[in-house]
């Protein structure tokens, strides 16, 4: 039964007696005719039942009793909701798909000039072709560093089997950073994967950094008129070509800017910087570099006698 069933009566009773009301008269109207006021309240009630019908239904009295009855449209009968099966859409495996398991010398791996080393790769087919022994790995870009240009597989790989591919090299005569770079090759021309060799011939360049910084001071007693401004220098080494950022401060409070040097190669530098004295006593002045280091570096101590 429908949740609010119960509100229909109770409506149906509420018209009649309502309708009784109106056919007894308190004034000096006419009295109302008892089966009009009944008739009335049953098409309020009718009209009450069509404006709670759901969407789609219509109200319809039938024949027997004026009773409003609801039918769906159509056919009248209630319609399943119909039920939407999601598609799903499945990518197929590649013809040709590679996966690298394993390989050997790390990037960046250091030769001497003219040094044989083999590179070699591990790679899994992971698509749903077999790799015959008419594919080819071939050289693509870089430096060949006297390997092969091209080699075919040494035997078949079928979908889920693994191969090792190496390719015997000779470190270049010039001391840098090298790297060449290999790809299988179908007998169609496709071109597929993609592997490399990294290698540095020389020594390992050092990290760009700020390895000391030394003060000088030709006198740490300083007898002078004050105020006046006493003279640091210091000598900043670097490892390696940079842009080196550094400020000074000193035993006053004072703090200079940040200042710029800039090293093409590893080396020495010199800056200076002034402390400003007005009294005899204990003084020192210190650098901090910025970049690369994020580091204060000591600082130098001196003495300040003020003379008439």
């Amino acid at each position: 039964m429908h949740k609010n069933a119960w509100i229909r009566p109770a409506l149906i009773g509420g018209l009649l007696l309502a309708a009784l009301a109106c056919s007894i008269s308190f004034g000096d109207g006419e009295e109302e005719d008892l089966d009009l006021a009944v008739q009335k309240a049953l098409i309020a009630l009718q009209q009450t039942q069509t404006a709670e019908a759901p969407s789609g239904q219509t109200a319809q009295q039938n024949e027997n009793g004026g009773q409003a009855t609801t039918q769906e449209e159509g056919n009248g009968a209630e319609e399943e909701e119909e039920e939407i099966t999601p598609t799903i859409t499945v990518n197929p495996t590649p013809c040709n798909a590679p996966r690298m398991t394993s390989e050997t010398i790390a990037d960046g791996t250091p030769f001497d000039a003219g040094d044989t080393f083999t590179k070699s790769w591990t790679i899994r087919n992971v698509g749903s072709c077999s790799w015959t022994p008419d594919y080819q790995f071939v050289f693509t870009s870089g430096t060949r560093m006297g390997g092969a240009a091209s080699q075919n597989l040494p035997h078949k790989v079928d979908p889920g089997e693994t191969i090792t591919m190496s390719v015997n090299l000779t470190a270049p005569s010039s001391n840098g950073a090298y790297s060449g770079y290999w790809k299988f090759k179908t007998p169609q021309g496709e071109l597929f994967g993609n592997y490399w060799v990294m290698i540095y011939v020389g020594p390992t360049p050092a990290p760009f950094a700020v390895t000391s910084v030394t003060y000088y001071m030709p006198h740490t007693t300083i007898d002078t008129g004050c105020p006046n401004d006493i003279n640091v220098k210091a000598e900043i080494t670097s490892s390696a070509g940079g842009n080196v950022t550094y400020k000074w401060r000193d035993s006053t409070g004072a703090t200079s800017a940040t200042q710029s040097l800039s090293f093409h190669d590893p080396g020495k530098k010199i800056v200076d910087y002034h402390v400003t004295v007005t009294a005899t006593g204990d003084y020192w002045a210190e650098i901090y570099i910025d970049n690369p280091n994020h580091q204060w570096f000591g600082h130098k101590d001196f003495h300040v006698n003020c003379t008439p």
